[in-house]
């Protein structure tokens, strides 16, 4: 890729962005972990939020190169930073083997190692299992 060297944007702009990304991705999660709770409607609105995400598709050639080994190639035409960024989020978001998710303990987005994981440390986990310890317990204090 290649940008023009004194680029820049204003910050604001880029904090946009980044809340665009942020709520993407809370709202793929919360649409499948409450995926049972939801009405239709509710359901739709998740589906047309979510589609209204991205922008102007990035154009491709196939690109031959001189070794004889390699296989054809396909190289992505971006307009512009913003629309490889996307690309790339839309590609991780969608991953099924290593998807973009929100630990269930702390809310911070990781990369999943494994596609069942849905804690990004093993720190979160065992956290997240002792407070669901404790008020198991404080709920069976409460009921003697």
């Amino acid at each position: 890729m290649q940008f023009q060297r004194r680029y820049a944007e204003h910050y604001e702009w880029i904090v946009q962005q980044f809340t665009d990304w942020a709520f993407t991705l809370t709202s793929s999660f919360l649409f499948y972990h409450d995926y049972d709770d939801l009405d239709e409607a509710s359901k739709n609105t998740y589906r047309v939020g979510m589609a209204a995400f991205g922008g102007i598709a990035p154009t491709y050639y196939i690109a031959l190169f001189d070794k004889p080994t390699t296989s054809p190639t396909i190289v992505w035409d971006f307009h512009s930073l913003l629309m490889a960024i996307q690309l790339m989020f839309s590609l991780m978001l969608t991953d099924e083997e290593k998807p973009l998710r929100l630990c269930e303990h702390c809310q911070k987005a990781f990369v999943a190692s494994q596609s069942n994981n849905v804690f990004c440390s093993p720190q979160c986990k065992n956290q997240h299992n002792v407070y669901k310890h404790r008020e198991k317990n404080r709920d069976m204090c409460d009921k003697i």
